[in-house]
């Protein structure tokens, strides 16, 4: 007899994400990438790649429950739902203002361009309020095709803090992106064959 569990090892998958976010607009919601786009090709406009990462990404998910409990039993009869949270966190490693603006919640970036005796600016203000952002990313799955998740409506919530010094380690923007829509109209899609 073997203690050895079945499973598949075509199923036990490693690798990277690409990331994407836009600035959310009720007036044009994210839309999931065509079924057809080849797995690593670039989102339409206006999902914009974040770019580098630390350690990728961590999708998390928590769900809390209230136990329903009567007299007559000593465990619960029933769980139900009370709290439930997506999570997206991720350690951003190019230093941009865009970057910037990610972590610190949003804000508004001014560019100006160079002009005569005057030097080219770009110009990062925080807002007080949060940005509402979309959040999209897209792994490889068990079928070496795209499985790609979108988080309609998030805000970054993090508390970053970064580092300047010599040489040791790049600057990065630890960042977290929590979900602010029912879990029904969180997307997780993937393309299980190419089209016949």
């Amino acid at each position: 007899m073997s203690f050895i569990p079945s499973y598949t090892a075509a199923n036990v998958l490693t690798g990277s994400a690409k990331m994407y976010t836009q600035v959310y607009d009720a007036d044009l919601p994210p839309e999931t990438p065509d079924d057809d786009l080849e797995l690593g090709e670039l989102w339409d406009t206006p999902w914009k790649p974040i770019g580098a990462t630390e350690n990728g990404v961590m999708f998390g998910f928590k769900r809390a429950t209230d136990d329903i409990t009567i007299d007559e039993q000593i465990t619960p009869v029933d769980k139900r739902t009370k709290d439930l949270n997506f999570t997206i966190e991720v350690e951003l490693s190019e230093d941009t203002i865009e970057t910037m603006m990610l972590a610190y919640g949003g804000g508004e970036i001014t560019t100006v361009a160079a002009g005569a005796g005057t030097p080219g600016t770009k110009t990062l203000v925080i807002s007080s309020d949060l940005t509402y952002f979309a959040f999209g990313f897209e792994g490889i799955n068990p079928f070496g095709l795209p499985r790609r998740v979108i988080v309609p409506i998030s805000v970054s919530t993090a508390n970053a803090k970064t580092r300047y010094q010599r040489a040791k380690k790049q600057r990065t923007y630890a960042t977290s992106f929590e979900s602010l829509v029912a879990p029904e109209l969180v997307v997780i899609r993937e393309i299980t064959a190419e089209p016949t």
